[in-house]
């Protein structure tokens, strides 16, 4: 009796290890990494050296140089690519810059592997320096929220109003004292097997009742087969660390609009009052709107009332 389990367990140990490795092989050739500059992902891209990285960037509405120019961020996990539609259309009244963080879309890995929200705003504040920008009307999402409103708040002086489009910063994981962020060094490579249809179904989650556009998923999935891109959202996630948050939100002296998506399923519609309250105490009204249906990624997800009322605010007059 015994013999034959043992005969059993093997051949059926034998079997899952055979699928396991051609599970490996397949997904070797089928989520093989892939090239992102000099392909049709990078038209129209402008890259600097900035600190540790060679950082891609997009700059339109130049000939509205009178105005106060525009700086977008983008979130975790994607890329400029993600302001198109916004960009567009603030274009016609403001020069908007927009650039990849270090280790996302098409900027470089930072050569120093520093990944954290004190590199991100010196990025930012280096940005800006090389564009001759003294002030600007900064626009961040999720994590590009978390790092302009904490540049906001250091740097009074350079920023004229501040949007904040679900922005991450108060989240629990931000604050976490676990060490790497719970990621181990190498999990770049385990994320390589994620098939296109996980991450498909990850950008339909982030949008709630919305659908981000067939282009804007395939260009988040050409992305995460990259290589160096998964080893920068990896070395980000270890290393991106919010202080504390209600002692720097109230230094924000700027006029401040923060947008919510009321079915964010990441960062709970809460976190927008608590956003506002915290900025409030030091007197600094802060305009919020809620947008019902919506996500957490709204420069994608078509709402429409979201872009008209960030074209309103960032208007000369749009804080009154």
């Amino acid at each position: 009796m015994m013999a034959w389990v043992w005969k059993w367990s093997a051949r059926f140990l034998g079997a899952v290890l055979l699928l396991l490795l051609l599970f490996a092989l397949y997904g070797g050739y089928a989520y093989r990494d892939q090239a992102l500059r000099d392909t049709a992902f990078s038209r129209g891209v402008s890259y600097v050296d900035i600190g540790s990285a060679k950082i891609a960037y997009r700059a339109d509405g130049l000939d509205q140089s009178s105005e106060t120019p525009v700086i977008l961020l983008h979130a975790m996990f994607f890329h400029m690519g993600m302001w198109d539609e916004w960009a567009r259309e603030l274009a016609h009244s403001h020069p908007v810059y927009r650039f990849d963080v270090p280790g996302h879309g098409l900027s470089s890995l930072a050569e120093d592997g520093d990944y954290s929200l004190l590199s991100t705003m010196e990025t930012l504040e280096l940005f800006m320096d090389h564009h001759g920008i003294s002030r600007a009307i900064l626009v961040g999402a999720s994590m590009g929220g978390a790092t302009m409103f904490n540049f906001a708040a250091e740097n009074p002086e350079r920023v004229e109003k501040l949007v904040l489009v679900n922005s991450g910063g108060l989240e629990g994981h931000d604050q976490s004292d676990a060490e790497n962020g719970g990621l181990p060094d190498g999990a770049y490579w385990v994320l390589r097997y994620l098939p296109d249809w996980s991450l498909n179904q990850f950008v339909d989650w982030l949008t709630a009742d919305n659908q981000a556009s067939e282009t804007f998923k395939s260009g988040f999935i050409q992305t995460f087969r990259n290589l160096d891109t998964r080893r920068g959202i990896v070395g980000r996630m270890q290393d991106f660390k919010s202080p504390d948050t209600e002692t720097v939100l109230p230094e924000i002296q700027a006029p401040t609009m923060v947008m919510w998506g009321e079915k964010n399923p990441q960062l709970p519609e809460a976190q927008a009052e608590r956003f506002k309250s915290l900025i409030e105490r030091s007197g600094n009204p802060v305009v919020l709107r809620i947008y019902q249906g919506a996500g957490h990624l709204l420069p994608v997800e078509g709402v429409d009332s979201a872009l008209q009322d960030l074209i309103a605010f960032v208007a000369p007059e749009g804080d009154q």
